[in-house]
């Protein structure tokens, strides 16, 4: 049986984050934000939830949810027929719904017994729904996304 520690944790969430500017430094950076943006994305996320002393790959779990929503507004700046040079804003604005779901996962699930497999599952959940709460509310109130926005009439 394999031990996880909070080290191997802040190991494998800076792992991901290290994944992802690698390939923006590869490819190029398809929302225009910059280096700066995702090293502050992540060492913010995994710094706030490490404050909270979570179990072992939660911090994991929520940077992998960071990396997703970071994939998805590439694959989303991919399929329009011309490149949007603010659509990293609609990310940005994002962000703190996915922090504050992550510190309140982190809280409630702090003094738990959890193994490493739910506190990683419970970090990734929480972080999604709270992006996607602020996704929502982002694109039916300060911007338009598309279909995100729904009906404007």
């Amino acid at each position: 049986m394999q031990r996880y520690s909070r080290t191997t944790d802040v190991i494998a969430a800076f792992g991901i984050g290290a994944a992802i500017l690698a390939v923006t430094a590869v490819a190029g950076d398809p929302i225009y934000a910059g280096v700066w943006y995702y090293v502050l994305a992540w060492a913010g996320l995994i710094g706030a939830v490490q404050i909270a002393r979570v179990p072992p790959l939660f911090s994991a779990g929520a940077s992998s949810a960071l990396g997703v929503s970071v994939l998805l507004y590439w694959a989303w700046q991919a399929s329009l027929p011309q490149p949007e040079g603010l659509l990293g804003l609609g990310h940005l604005f994002s962000l703190p719904g996915l922090a504050v779901t992550a510190i309140m996962a982190a809280v409630v699930i702090r003094r738990r017994q959890l193994r490493p497999a739910s506190a990683f599952g419970i970090g990734f959940l929480a972080c999604c729904v709270g992006f996607g709460i602020a996704q929502i509310a982002v694109c039916r109130t300060m911007m338009y996304c598309g279909a995100l926005s729904g009906s404007l009439g």
